[in-house]
């Protein structure tokens, strides 16, 4: 399996240990800052691309050292740093594109990575794309029916509307659901597998799974 994975520049603190995300045929993005969080974590990655104006002028010298294909945009444009990785991640064609350093921090960003993939030009994304940190392991849905697997460290399962959901069930878990309705908007936070498999379908509309633990 082919899978890519982006380092952004979110928060040090909520980058969970990548040590079980290295194995099979894995490429390294670095995206601004997370560059530079791969190199001090002794991960040089395939390409580094973005603005990098949240690393000095030596920082940025020295990655210019270490990372053999570095791509520079201005600061003023129409894409995130965030959303230039993820493009050229979508243009490898992966089966997988795992997606760290994209919560936490600042909310404006912790916002836009989230509404990044109800883009249209991302939608084709939806399918490989995951983001994770710490806590969290999150997940967007386009309509179909879904069977997910508890992940071993995680307690909580939510279910978060990104646009209006119709015939929302939920089977297999704490609070289940048939045939709901609801808003964009809608947070359906706190509920828990009954065991390790749960399903859930729906007919139109996005959602956010997240998985998570305290």
């Amino acid at each position: 399996m082919k899978t890519i994975n982006i380092m952004v520049g979110g928060p040090a603190s909520e980058i969970p240990d990548l040590a079980q995300y290295t194995s099979g045929e894995i490429s390294w993005i670095g995206v601004d800052r997370g560059a530079k969080r791969l190199l001090d974590r002794g991960i040089i990655p395939t390409i580094a691309m973005g603005d990098f104006d949240s690393l000095s002028k030596e920082e940025l010298t020295y990655l210019k050292t270490k990372v053999a294909d570095v791509l520079e945009f201005p600061a003023e444009k129409d894409e995130t740093d965030t959303e230039i990785g993820l493009s050229w991640a979508m243009e490898q064609k992966p089966d997988k594109i795992r997606i760290f350093g994209a919560t936490g921090g600042r909310l404006d960003h912790l916002l836009a990575n989230l509404m990044m993939l109800t883009k249209p030009k991302f939608l084709s994304a939806v399918p490989v794309v995951e983001m994770i940190d710490r806590y969290n392991y999150i997940k967007m849905y386009t309509p179909g029916s879904y069977t997910i697997e508890k992940l071993p460290d995680k307690k909580y399962v939510a279910f978060t509307t990104m646009r209006d959901v119709t015939a929302l069930t939920l089977k297999g878990f704490a609070y289940p659901l048939e045939n709901a309705t609801y808003p964009v908007g809608s947070a359906l936070s706190s509920n828990e597998f009954v065991g390790q498999m749960g399903e859930f379908s729906f007919k139109s509309g996005m959602i956010l799974l997240t998985q998570s633990n305290d």
